[in-house]
């Protein structure tokens, strides 16, 4: 959203905060941040290509 300025609507931001509540309880702060930031920095194609190598490595 951020790289084509598409605010998130206000509809979706308790769901965000809800899942990004609960990441952040399973992963710790450290982990979750460190993760948040590689995937802002990751281009579409490059997301795709670890979504996929994440599914493929686990059945």
């Amino acid at each position: 959203r951020r790289s084509v300025g598409a605010p998130l609507p206000a509809a979706e931001r308790g769901d965000v905060d809800r899942i990004t509540r609960a990441a952040r309880t399973t992963l710790g702060e450290a982990a979750f941040t460190g993760s948040f930031t590689h995937g802002t920095r990751l281009s579409p194609e490059e997301a795709l290509h670890e979504t996929s190598a994440c599914r493929g490595a686990s059945g």
